[in-house]
């Protein structure tokens, strides 16, 4: 079916691009017509009525398709991993004692070599219960001291922006992962991986990844699963309420990593875009043709099949999006973020209902139309808002993510944060 959703146009003549920016296009009436794959009809053409069938066949071969043609699949090691945890410090004091920060060490080994990657957890303090936990995805925050509490002028907030306080007295912890430490993009312009955590899984005499093997969304997909295995060991987790979190190339790999680990609860997505919640067919802003041609790395080299016509493909980020049926998740974008294409992140968000509706969940939308900018729909298993601004995670993006996870994971209604505070 064709999508077409009500859109404001914008002005984008003052704009100028570099690189991989060049030769965008930003103007409505160059996007081609297309066809969406129904999220409930399968590749070979067959209706989807019921959980089972989804579950058995649909689900699978939609995210299928996805590793091996798009991000790569995790391949089998040539000597089994073993995985260890190791606490590092524990700090009770932050805020007076309302948070506690944990600082974690993940070891993953084998034969081949070792590789670490540090974790930080910061949870309410005094709670009675086990709490539910935003996972973030990041590259090096925590070794770039992004974590720290030390400017007063911005109480309450990390220096990369976490509202620490108000997680915490709302009774959501929050963790991260430099995934960064399972893998630094090589920028290979062939698309060739290698390093990090990669190497343990290469088999004798083998120097890259293969065409179907992870690029680098799936790697730190990877890292976040790494995270989320910490978690799971946590007293002060409840582990089925852990929400993959990311930004920006950070979206794409907290929906990997959310998609293809069910443990998560849910996924916050954060101007995720191409490869995330934007549909490829729109051809607007970011394409698969300028991702395989300027961040090769990213994905696996079996995507460049598709990277001139991504008409061919079976599948959209729509049917991902559907995947994570029947855990909630959140899309948000904001209004003058033209290269994830904000338009095309709401059609891939509306499209992806039909799942939930197998599963006989509440997903409030009415129309078509794009909600309006700073309208944020929260009481639904589809989250979703467009924010005026631009690309990147903001305070209002975080409110609206406490909010969607008091809702669904603590069966509180929306509140603000005057009510939190009074």
């Amino acid at each position: 079916m064709l999508a077409f959703v009500a859109f404001a146009s914008f002005n984008v003549a003052a704009q100028t691009f570099e690189g991989k920016y060049l030769e965008a296009n930003y103007d409505e009436s160059k996007v081609p017509e297309y066809d969406l794959p129904h999220v409930l009809s399968s590749f070979e053409g067959k209706s989807i009525k019921t959980v089972e069938d989804w579950k058995k066949f649909r689900r699978p071969e939609i995210v299928d398709f996805f590793a091996q043609n798009m991000f790569g699949g995790v391949p089998t090691p040539s000597s089994p991993i073993k995985k260890s945890f190791k606490l590092i410090s524990e700090d009770k004091t932050i805020f007076n004692g309302l948070c506690t920060r944990k600082d974690v060490l993940i070891t993953f080994e084998n034969e081949i070599g070792k590789v670490t990657m540090p974790l930080v957890l910061f949870v309410p303090t005094n709670s009675k219960d086990k709490v539910p936990v935003i996972l973030l995805a990041n590259g090096s925050d925590i070794k770039r001291k992004g974590l720290k509490l030390n400017n007063p002028q911005s109480y309450g907030k990390t220096e990369n922006g976490i509202p620490l306080h108000q997680l915490m007295s709302r009774g959501i912890g929050v963790a991260t992962v430099d995934y960064q430490a399972f893998g630094i993009d090589n920028g290979n312009k062939e698309g060739k991986v290698s390093g990090g955590i990669s190497n343990l899984y290469f088999k004798n005499g083998q120097e890259f990844t293969k065409e179907n093997e992870w690029g680098m969304i799936a790697i730190w997909a990877y890292a976040l699963r790494a995270g989320m295995d910490y978690l799971e060991t946590d007293k002060d987790v409840q582990d089925n309420q852990v929400a993959a979190l990311g930004c920006s190339i950070g979206g794409k790999v907290a929906l990997w990593a959310a998609v293809t680990d069910t443990r998560f609860g849910m996924a916050l997505l954060a101007t995720a875009g191409h490869g995330g919640d934007a549909i490829w067919r729109r051809e607007y802003g970011e394409t698969l043709q300028n991702m395989c041609d300027n961040l090769p790395t990213w994905i696996c080299r079996n995507a460049n099949k598709y990277a001139k016509n991504v008409h061919a493909l079976p599948v959209d980020q729509h049917s991902l999006l559907a995947t994570m049926a029947p855990r909630p998740f959140y899309v948000s974008n904001a209004q003058h973020d033209l290269w994830a294409d904000q338009k095309g992140q709401w059609i891939g968000t509306y499209n992806a209902a039909p799942s939930y509706q197998l599963y006989k969940k509440d997903v409030a939308f009415t129309s078509e139309k794009q909600p309006a900018i700073n309208h944020p729909i929260i009481k639904s298993m589809i989250g979703y808002h467009v924010r005026s601004g631009v690309h990147g995670l903001e305070l209002y993006d975080w409110e609206q993510y406490m909010k969607f996870i008091e809702y669904h994971f603590l069966s509180i209604e929306p509140r603000s944060v005057e009510e939190v505070y009074k």
